[in-house]
């Protein structure tokens, strides 16, 4: 049976204060995704909090993750003030525009991966039109080939997992080495699909590095696993 640690950090306890800032936040302004009243004038601004909603009210499928979980994504990266963020599955970009958006606000960099080339594509053109080409960097490739040629790039302070469920955990194994101490990994659909990732949650809940919890921010319950990274875990002895 996994056991889950509970000899949290302060730094931990701070990922999960935003995590309950935004539960707060979303039970009040649901129907509002990104609202902020003084960017409503901002034409940019304006254009990408349309193009959240025209992706909202369209296909399920146009949705990697739930508007709920964006919203959260931003309050991390924000509340983290990340400078060096990472996705691996992009699928059409919808998260990459929430977490883009709080990289903007922090001066950060999201580089975000997709195999798919025609979801690649997809996921560009709403980066464009969100007017965060700047913020975010779409690569399409193979995450397996793209991650260390990015390392360069690194050390990264946040990483989103949204691709291959049963690879959650080769990603891990090559990820924690670029990672800063102090970052955070966040993972998604850890509740509905953990049996495609055993091995993942047994490593951050039980590596002594890593202190780790799962929540949902919604009733279909996907599932999203926080990980703050104490350190890196090769310096435990």
């Amino acid at each position: 049976m996994m056991k889950h640690r509970t000899n949290w950090t302060a730094a931990a306890v701070c990922v999960l204060t935003a995590a309950l800032a935004f539960c707060i936040s979303a039970a009040t302004k649901l129907s509002l995704p990104n609202a902020q009243p003084s960017d409503a004038r901002s034409p940019v601004l304006a254009r990408r909090k349309a193009l959240l909603e025209r992706l909202e009210k369209g296909s399920p499928d146009k949705l990697n993750v739930p508007p709920t979980d964006g919203r959260l994504l931003r309050i991390l990266v924000e509340a983290a003030h990340a400078q060096k963020a990472l996705e691996l599955g992009s699928s059409y970009g919808y998260s990459a525009l929430w977490i883009g958006s709080g990289l903007e606000q922090t001066g950060g960099h999201l580089w975000t991966i997709e195999i798919d080339a025609g979801r690649a594509k997809e996921c560009r053109e709403n980066i464009r039109e969100a007017g965060l080409e700047k913020t975010v960097t779409s690569i399409e490739d193979d995450a397996f080939k793209a991650i260390p040629q990015l390392a360069k790039e690194g050390p990264w302070d946040f990483v989103f997992l949204d691709a291959w469920k049963s690879d959650y955990k080769r990603y891990l194994d090559v990820l924690l080495p670029q990672m800063k101490a102090g970052g955070v990994i966040v993972a998604h659909n850890t509740i509905e699909r953990a049996g495609e990732m055993p091995d993942y949650l047994e490593a951050v809940f039980n590596t002594p590095a890593l202190d780790s919890v799962t929540l949902s921010t919604t009733e279909w319950k996907c599932g999203l696993t926080l990980t703050y990274v104490r350190k890196k875990p090769s310096s435990d002895k």
